[in-house]
C-alpha cells in the first residue's frame, strides 16, 4: 500500500450541488514498515454518487513505484486480480473498486481506469525500458472507461484507520477510491491538488470542484495503536 500527504489550500468549487457531490478528498494514512501509505477517495455525501473523474493534478512528491512492466507506471494492472504482491511498494490510480467489490478481504483496482495525455511519456504505458513513473505529469488526471460501472459506486468511510481529510473532505460519509499512494519513510508529507468531478446520484448534475491538502501519518494522541495495522481495507493494484 502507499502512503501520501497534501498540503491544505482551500477548496474552489466550479460547479457545486447543495445536496451532494464531490465534497474534497479523504485518505486513509499510516506508517507501515519503512514507508508512508495513503489510499484516497473522493469524498462525497450520497450513496449513489459517481465518480467520473480526476483532473489538473498537482504534486511535487516522489513516490515508490514497484518494477515491472504492469508495475511501474501510474496505471492499475489489470491483467487480473489473482496476484499475491503486496502494494507496500507500488503507487497507482484507479476509478473505484473491481466490481465493487472486496474479494478475501481485499480491494483491487477498476479495470475501467484510464489515464488523459498529460500522463506524459511512459507514465501511465510503460514500455520495458521505461524508468520508474515515481512522479505525477502536472495536471495530469483520470478517469472512468464506463461511468455507470459498479465499480465506481461509493463505500462508507465509518471506521476509516487513519482517516484525513484535504480541504472540503470533513463532511464527507462516503467515497470512491481513486489513488494508492507509497512514500519512502516514515511520516512523509505529499503535496497534492486535484479537481474531481462527480455525478450526483440524487439530482444528476455533475459536480466539479478542487480539494488539496496534506496527508501526514504522524499519529494524534490516542492513535498510535492503529499504525501497525493494515489500514481501512487493503489494497492491490490488479484489477
Amino acid at each position: 500500500m502507499k502512503t501520501v500527504l497534501f498540503v491544505a489550500t482551500a477548496a474552489s468549487a466550479i460547479v457545486a450541488s447543495a445536496d451532494a457531490g464531490f465534497l474534497g478528498f479523504v485518505g486513509s494514512v499510516r506508517n507501515v514498515g519503512g514507508n508512508t501509505v495513503v489510499d484516497v477517495f473522493a469524498g462525497v455525501s450520497n450513496a449513489s454518487d459517481k465518480f467520473l473523474n480526476v483532473y489538473n493534478t498537482v504534486s511535487d512528491t516522489v513516490f515508490v513505484q514497484k518494477a515491472g512492466l504492469a508495475t511501474k507506471s501510474w496505471k492499475p494492472d489489470a491483467n487480473g486480480f489473482t496476484s499475491t504482491r503486496n502494494t507496500l511498494d507500488d503507487s497507482f490510480m484507479t476509478a473505484g473498486t473491481f466490481s465493487g467489490g472486496q474479494y478475501g478481504g481485499e480491494y483491487y483496482a477498476s479495470a475501467n481506469t484510464n489515464g488523459d495525455p498529460n500522463f506524459t511519456g511512459t507514465s501511465w504505458n510503460a514500455t520495458p525500458g521505461s524508468a520508474l513513473a515515481t512522479t505525477i505529469p502536472n495536471l495530469a488526471g483520470w478517469y472512468t472507461g464506463d461511468p455507470t460501472s459498479v465499480d465506481n459506486v461509493t463505500e462508507s468511510l465509518l471506521g476509516m484507520i487513519g482517516r484525513q481529510d484535504l480541504s472540503g473532505g470533513a463532511a464527507a460519509t462516503r467515497g470512491i477510491w481513486v489513488a494508492h499512494f507509497v512514500v519512502a519513510g516514515n511520516n512523509a508529507v505529499i503535496n497534492f491538488s486535484a479537481f474531481t468531478s462527480i455525478k450526483d446520484g440524487v439530482s444528476g448534475a455533475v459536480s466539479q470542484s478542487q480539494s488539496s491538502g496534506s496527508f501526514n501519518a504522524i499519529p494524534a494522541p490516542g492513535a498510535l495503536a492503529l499504525l501497525g495495522l493494515a489500514g481501512f481495507a487493503s489494497r492491490r493494484r490488479r484489477a
